[in-house]
């Protein structure tokens, strides 16, 4: 009887083991795709002011307005800025990281797309 319950212990132990390093290849696997979706959107957004003849202190810039705008947004659970990763299921949150590159992605280009002009109209002297 008391063999049987150490038997049935060690399972139990083995098994907390086994979701515990399953869970933390879920968490690797996640942070990879998190730093994957990054650097595309970093690329993206270099290119596009590049093509514009824009610098990288511009690209800094409206990668900061950006990261504002997100910090307001409520953590109430809404997909992609207010999920909470550590109780949302893998799919969820890949879904929540695909969405949030897209915003970003879109959100720095269109700042970049509107700089020129507006560089434009403060270096115009103004009329009288």
């Amino acid at each position: 009887m008391r063999s049987l319950f150490v038997l049935m212990m060690i399972a139990v132990a083995l098994g907390f083991v086994v979701s515990g390093l399953i869970s933390g290849l879920d968490d690797r696997a996640l942070a990879r795709t998190e730093r994957e979706a990054q650097i595309r959107v970093g690329i993206a957004v270099t290119d596009f002011a590049r093509r514009l003849g824009l610098s990288q202190d511009w690209v800094a810039y409206c990668r900061a307005e950006t990261r504002r705008k997100l910090s307001s947004h409520p953590k109430d659970g809404s997909i992609p800025f207010g999920l909470r990763y550590s109780s949302a299921g893998t799919e969820e949150v890949t879904r929540a990281i695909r969405e949030r590159e897209t915003y970003e992605r879109q959100d720095q280009i269109l700042c970049l797309a509107t700089l020129p002009a507006s560089l434009r109209e403060q270096a115009a002297p103004q009329a009288p």
